[in-house]
Formats: structure tokens, C-alpha cells, sequence
């Protein structure tokens, strides 16, 4: 008799629920979006709510418009879409491996669409009112790790990350850092050590990119650097242990990895023209297509052919500095634009007169050429009273723990909730 009773409880309880949940869905697949009365039997249309039809895949070798013609949407509908998806993605830029799903209806039409660019790229169009498509990029939750890590250097920064068995990103993402201060081709030398402390990124379980650097200490031989991530109320910025902020005017490299292959020099015997010349600038070789980077904020003054410098960018920056950079593949800016430091405007190449790609990086001032190692690296505005006792109290452990990586030589991971 209890069994026969919970059995009808259990039933009916699922009864009901299936009443609650799928009556919304049968008043709108009729057309009528009225709440229905609770004196009125509700018939469900199961029919009609089985008649959406769920597409899925990726696009492969076809177009965003065929794999959806393949389900027989119509041209129209198709174009509505995409232009209601153009303020958040262009179609124009798709690749096979990414990833859409359709719900379609017994019409044909899209009542609900998902793309998917990488794991941190995800947009929806939900199909409103008046036919078209509301669209929004999906906000993606991340578990986000926290490493702590002694990287020794033997021959290169990059050689260090990956032998201590991460991804090479590591690696320009601590060079970012201390861009200002030290020189990645030429500074390192074996037995340097720098303490790390990083976020991992996961999704579901799965590694989807690194985070923010929290804390790093570079120990050379003849000097320490250290950076410490902080908030000054405004913008996120690198600081070392006393709050002095790492960003400068110019960055030391317009390259983030690669080789010095020709230095600045009054005379310097030229490789094909094969006398002794001037060389004004510092050449960085580096495959055809390495993106170069402004070294300080400016505007383009010029971006086009000049005899020996082949492919050239120029910019000019407050004081009368100017950059150039040259042999370029690829000119990325237009003399006018405004640029900032760090942003790509160019790639290696070896256009005019060079004998392999590279870049050659100039630096003048009031027109005349100089050595850009001597450029005065000025800091930017250090951190006021109050903000400096807060960076302290902020930073405490992981100065701490920096100094427990360096003595111990030991590797952490904790988790740490997203923000």
C-alpha cells in the first residue's frame, strides 16, 4: 500500500511538472503568448515542441551560408543572421574549426543560434519580436590556478620555461614585463633566476590560456628587477618593491625574441655594398612576418618605400624623438595615426637593401641618429603616499613567497576563485 502511494506521488509529482515547464512552450508554438487561465484544461502539442531541430557542427571546408542552406534555412534568413551578428563577429572572418549550432523550426527559421570562435569566445542570437536576432557575447566563467615557479636560465629565457615544462607564452609574457629594464637577447647570462607567479586559466577542467603574471623577481649577475602587479585606482600597472613603476617612455627592443644581428656603429663594413659606412640603427633578425612593435607612444609620420630601408614605418614621439623601422614584409599603420607603445605596426621582413629579414631599428633626436641603447629610459609617475602604503600591504606575501622560491627552489599551485 506505502509503494502503490509513492508511486502515485512520484508520478503525479512528475505530471505536474511537466505541466508547468512545457505549457509556456505550447502557448508560444501556437502563437498565443496570453498567460493561460487556471479554469482552462492546457493541451500540450508535444508535436510541435519535437519539431525543432537541433544543427550542429563545425564549418570545415564550407561557409557559414552553405552549412545552414544544407538544413534548408532561407538566403533571407541567413543574411538577417549574419547582420545582426556584425557589432559582435564579421562571418567574413570564419574558420573551419569553428564551431555554430541551430535551432531550427518546422519553418526553417533560426529561433536560436550559438557561435563558437575558442573556448573564450562564445556568441548567441536569440530570435525576438520582430523576426530579427538579438545578439550578445556569452560571459565565460574561468577556474583560474595559481602557479609559483623557479625558472633557471642556461642559454635563454625561452629555453628555461620550456624545460621547466611550460608553454613558451610564459616566456613572452615575463619579457613584457620587464621590457623596459632588460634586454632578452643580450642580458641573460647562465645561472640567472627569476621567480614566478602566475595564473593558469581552465575551462570545464581544460586549459584555455595563461592569466596575469602577480609577481615576478629576475636575479642576474650584476642586477635584481622586480615586478609586482597593482591597481592604482584606475588602470592595472607593474611596480617594483619600493612602488617605483616599471613602464618608461621607450621600450628597449621593437622585437620580443630574436637576434641582434648588426649593432649601432659610426663605421661599420657593409655586407653588400662591401665598404665601411655608418650603420644608424641596431638590425634584429627575425623570421619573415615577426610582428615589431612602436618602442613608445607617437604618431606615424610616414609608412611606405624609402630606397634602402625598403618597407619603412616612422614615428614621431613627444621631445623631439623619432623611431624608424625598416625592411618591414608588411606596414600595418598610415602616416596620421596615433599609436601606443606596445602595438604592432609592422612586420619583419627584407625588403630594400638587407640580406636576410630583420628589422633595423633607428632612433633619433631633432633628426640626428643615436645609439637607441643609450635613449633615456624615464619612468613613469610613481605611486602617491596612500597609494604606496596600500601597494605595500598588497604585496607583502608575495614578496614573501618570491623570497621562499628563490631560497627553496620549490613549485606551488593553489586555486583561486575567478574575479
Amino acid at each position: 500500500m506505502h509503494d502503490k502511494s509513492r508511486f502515485l506521488a512520484r508520478h503525479g509529482l512528475m505530471l505536474l511538472l511537466a505541466v508547468f515547464f512545457l505549457a509556456p512552450l505550447a502557448c508560444l508554438a501556437s502563437g498565443d503568448r496570453s498567460t493561460a487561465s487556471t479554469d482552462e484544461t492546457v493541451v500540450i502539442d508535444l508535436t510541435k515542441i519535437a519539431r525543432i531541430n537541433v544543427v550542429e557542427g563545425q564549418l570545415r571546408n564550407r561557409t557559414l551560408y552553405e552549412a545552414l542552406a544544407e538544413s534548408d534555412v532561407p538566403p533571407t534568413e541567413i543574411l538577417s543572421l549574419s547582420k545582426s551578428f556584425k557589432p559582435v563577429f564579421d562571418f567574413r572572418c570564419a574558420r573551419p574549426k569553428h564551431y555554430y549550432q541551430a535551432s531550427i523550426d518546422e519553418k526553417h527559421l533560426i529561433q536560436r543560434f550559438v557561435y563558437k570562435t575558442s573556448p573564450l569566445d562564445e556568441y548567441e542570437a536569440i530570435k525576438n519580436s520582430n523576426g530579427g536576432y538579438t545578439v550578445h557575447k556569452r560571459h565565460i566563467t574561468l577556474e583560474r590556478e595559481l602557479v609559483s615557479k623557479v625558472f633557471t636560465i642556461e642559454s635563454s629565457l625561452y629555453q628555461a620555461v620550456a624545460q621547466s615544462g611550460e608553454n613558451q607564452k610564459v616566456a613572452v609574457l615575463i619579457a613584457d614585463i620587464f621590457a623596459w629594464d632588460i634586454d632578452f637577447y643580450l642580458y641573460p647570462r647562465k645561472g640567472d633566476q627569476i621567480a614566478v607567479i602566475y595564473e593558469r586559466c581552465y575551462k570545464n577542467g581544460q586549459f584555455v590560456k595563461y592569466g596575469r603574471i602577480l609577481a615576478a623577481r629576475y636575479v642576474g649577475r650584476q642586477k635584481t628587477f622586480s615586478a609586482y602587479l597593482f591597481n592604482d585606482g584606475q588602470f592595472d600597472g607593474y611596480y617594483d618593491e619600493d612602488g617605483q613603476p616599471l613602464k618608461k617612455m621607450f621600450l628597449r627592443t621593437p622585437v620580443k625574441f630574436g637576434k641582434m644581428t648588426s649593432s649601432f656603429s659610426i663605421r661599420r663594413f657593409h655586407p653588400i655594398s662591401k665598404r665601411y659606412k655608418a650603420h644608424t640603427g641596431i638590425d634584429y633578425g627575425a623570421p619573415t612576418g615577426t610582428a615589431i612593435f612602436a618602442t613608445a607612444n607617437g604618431r606615424v609620420t610616414f609608412s611606405g618605400w624609402k630606397s634602402g630601408y625598403g618597407k619603412l614605418v616612422i614615428i614621431k614621439h613627444p621631445n623631439g624623438y623619432q623611431t624608424y623601422y625598416g625592411h618591414c614584409s608588411r606596414l600595418l599603420k598610415k602616416p596620421g595615426q596615433l599609436v601606443e607603445q606596445g602595438q604592432v605596426v609592422a612586420l619583419v621582413g627584407q625588403t630594400g637593401v638587407a640580406t636576410g629579414p630583420h628589422v633595423h631599428y633607428e632612433v633619433r633626436v631633432n633628426g640626428k641618429p643615436i645609439n637607441p641603447n643609450t635613449v633615456k629610459k624615464s619612468r613613469g609617475k610613481p605611486l602617491n603616499t596612500s597609494l604606496l602604503a596600500k601597494f605595500r600591504q598588497e604585496i607583502q606575501e608575495r614578496v614573501l613567497l618570491v623570497d621562499r622560491l628563490l631560497k627553496e627552489k620549490t613549485q606551488l599551485v593553489m586555486l583561486t576563485p575567478d574575479n
